[in-house]
């Protein structure tokens, strides 16, 4: 690695007047080794999970089978490959690898879904899994052996269950993989603890469930090889209920919110990927695809696996690169919703609940609602600021995040634009943020509403090559309208009259949610920062307050290629790596048990990362902007610090920060209770975390990282130690 950033070395091509740089280079089309899906017809299939019916016979929930430890309900749930129709235009079902419980809830699918084996659990009602690994011994997606952990087999799986309070070996963490051979990662002590019986091929996993309402997912954390298992489908919804959101269902005594989907009521999870097709063009424009896969059909999914410079900066002798090769980030061509391409979903003029994942690898959303004026792409831009012409939709009223529901709703406006200067827009979510939304079709009968997106890839400075729609002269594959591909355009509501009449709503933003969300460390106002805590009080004992500096980081690796890092403000002993440190280099987080710490995390890099903490929640303090350039370990501010938007209060779990930013969380490193004894890590001590417990105390080996997996996976992961 150099010292060299890419923020210097491509200064430039940086966009005017931002300061922000790019990893792409030249065009796509000039390039080789790179792909472009199909033409495939807009809304032109209806949203799977769009009703109870629709999500247990096109999706897939899951049911217990059994009573695991401490009365937990138990599942058994099959990892596998698979094949499913996403689009009816494409010439044959996509392969994808995936969940497929062995017990439905209601209703079996014909065969396993893309996003099948949602699970719907109770707060306080533990939930015990058995993973059967059953997938072949060759990826769907080539494999890069050139990166950390990759080196293994191609079929290893980890499932982490994002968002939970979960013991560490329970977690999925990126050494708890295992093989259908039963070959394991160095800290699977799943079975040993919870299963000694468990066959080779299974994984034991236990939640307990011990958080307020929100929306989790689990999906994969195999080492080396997480952002092609996610791509490749392995991800679902894990909805976990309480009593408190049961009370605000329905007319009083309740606030009037739709009632629970498995009840029949109008809540519909939108899961947001976006993917490429193989195509009839991939083999002229990258026929080592065929050779890597020669199993490969069109219709079947496609990821960048050349480290091609007219795409992508590189530096250094410009050696060659592996193929396959890690790239930067991945962005897809064509938007999927609940895992079919740009489906329609019928509404009533009426009160609806959407819940709202971002699982695309690396794009950012702005999602915005506008009603389709009739033409041919159903969205008409103005030629001199590509900003939609159309009439807005209604406004979303956001109740929640991914950790659990806001201290007050906050109101968004569904048409703003996303503002390059501000780095604003209307509802922004960074890749495995959530949101919990009410939206009201009263009055749009008769019409139809497109949920659209203009946020930049990569973001929040992007490359118009990654930005599809009608009009841009600069994608390689130019879109036709009515037609993908199109990266603006997810999905289309269709509104018709309402066959009965919605209770009134008592949900605002003056309402306070306060005694339905987890206790807060400290007191939070939009828009206002948080002066650092010395100390808080939690069930009325005050905890001192300890404050971290960390640091987001970019370089480039031995090959030359763009590599992103986490680290401590202090630099490496070795010249020239700066303040990035490996994800396997000894741990730097190690925290004790029940302690409350302050991350103050510097952005050195042009990207906003999206970084996800395991195990804790966070609140959000502030950001605050400083001079990179000059960075030594301590900032330079260059204005004052700025609070959270009222649509990030209270707990989040993933968070965006932003080049050139401060931002401040605080969390409180508390470990779960559950009915066994948790063992320690065997990567405690100095040949692996570099962490030595005392006696009476374990090592608890979680981790932190980006959630663009591309960063994750090369190598902007850091492990996280609680030692009680």
């Amino acid at each position: 690695m150099t010292m060299l950033t890419r923020r210097q070395l491509l200064k430039a091509s940086a966009m005017a007047g931002a300061g922000l740089l790019l990893p792409w280079k030249g065009t796509v089309g000039s390039a080789h080794a790179f792909a472009q899906s199909d033409a495939l017809s807009k809304f032109a299939q209806p949203l799977r999970g769009n009703t109870v019916g629709s999500l247990v016979t096109q999706i897939g929930v899951a049911a217990p089978d059994g009573v695991g430890l401490g009365g937990a309900q138990h599942y058994t749930i099959d990892i596998q490959q698979f094949t499913d129709q996403l689009h009816p235009d494409l010439a044959n079902p996509t392969t994808l690898w995936g969940f497929k419980p062995t017990n439905f809830l209601a209703a079996t699918p014909e065969s396993a879904r893309h996003l099948g084996g949602i699970i719907v659990a109770q707060k306080g009602t533990p939930v015990q899994i058995t993973f059967r690994n059953n997938l072949p011994p060759q990826h769907i997606i080539p494999v890069d052996l050139s990166i950390p952990g990759a080196n293994q087999a191609q079929n290893r799986a980890a499932v982490h269950l994002h968002g939970g309070f979960v013991p560490w070996i329970s977690d999925g963490g990126p050494f708890d993989w295992w093989a259908p051979d039963g070959t394991h990662g160095a800290s699977f002590l799943n079975n040993q603890v919870l299963n000694p019986t468990a066959g080779a091929n299974e994984a034991e996993y236990y939640y307990p469930n011990d958080q307020t309402a929100r929306l989790l997912w689990y999906h994969d954390h195999a080492w080396g090889i997480t952002r092609i298992n996610a791509y490749a489908g392995i991800a679902t919804a894990y909805i976990l209920r309480d009593d408190f959101e049961k009370s605000l269902v329905g007319p009083a005594p309740g606030l009037g919110l739709p009632d629970f989907i498995e009840n029949g009521g109008r809540e519909i999870p939108i899961v947001i990927q976006d993917k490429i097709f193989v195509s009839g063009t991939t083999r002229a424009t990258d026929p080592t695809w065929f050779t890597l896969l020669p199993t490969s059909r069109t219709g079947d999914l496609w990821y960048a696996h050349v480290y091609e410079p007219k795409l992508y900066k590189i530096t250094g002798s410009k050696k060659h690169t592996p193929d396959p090769s890690v790239v930067p980030e991945f962005f897809g061509d064509t938007m999927l919703a609940n895992g079919t391409v740009y489906p329609e979903a019928t509404v009533e003029a009426r009160r609806y609940r959407f819940r709202v994942l971002n699982a695309c690898n690396a794009r950012f959303v702005n999602l915005q609602l506008y009603v389709d004026d009739g033409s041919a792409d159903s969205i008409t831009l103005n030629p001199l600021t590509l900003v939609p012409t159309n009439a807005p939709g209604p406004n979303f009223l956001q109740i929640g995040t991914e950790g659990g529901l806001l201290p007050k709703p906050a109101l968004v406006p569904s048409n703003v634009p996303f503002n390059p200067v501000t780095l604003a827009g209307s509802l922004i979510l960074g890749p495995a943020e959530r949101a919990d939304l009410i939206v009201d079709f009263s009055g749009f009968a008769g019409q139809k509403l497109i949920l659209y997106t203009d946020a930049p890839a990569p973001f929040p400075v992007g490359s118009p090559l990654n930005d599809y729609f009608p009009g841009n002269p600069l994608n390689p594959t130019l879109t036709t309208p009515g037609f993908g591909p199109n990266t603006r355009q997810i999905m289309r509501f269709n509104v018709v009259a309402a066959a009965s009449s919605d209770p009134p709503l008592h949900i605002s933003p003056a309402t306070d949610f306060t005694s339905g969300i987890d206790p807060l460390l400290v007191a939070q106002n939009a828009g206002v920062p948080v002066p650092l805590p010395t100390s808080v009080t939690v069930g009325g004992v005050p905890v001192p307050v300890t404050v971290r500096s960390l640091t987001l980081n970019e370089t480039f690796d031995a090959f030359g290629r763009l590599i992103q890092l986490e680290g401590t403000n202090v630099p490496l002993r070795n010249a020239g790596q700066g303040f990035g440190r490996a994800y396997t280099d000894a741990a730097t987080e190690v925290i004790n048990k029940d302690a409350v710490e302050v991350w103050e995390i510097a952005n050195l890099t042009g990207d906003t990362h999206p970084i996800h903490f395991h195990l804790v929640n966070a609140q959000i303090l502030s950001r605050q902007p400083f001079k990179v350039t000059n960075y030594n370990g301590v900032p330079s501010y260059l204005g004052p610090a700025v609070g959270p938007a009222a649509n990030e209060l209270g707990w989040k779990e993933t968070v965006r920060m932003n080049p050139g930013e401060v931002t401040r969380v605080i969390m409180q490193f508390k470990l779960p209770t559950v009915p066994f004894a948790v063992p320690g890590s065997p990567r405690a001590g100095a040949n692996g975390l570099g962490v030595t417990a005392p006696a009476d105390k374990a090592v608890h080996e979680y981790v932190w990282h980006c959630h663009i997996l591309e960063h994750e996976e090369h190598d902007m992961m850091r492990p996280l130690v609680v030692v009680g």
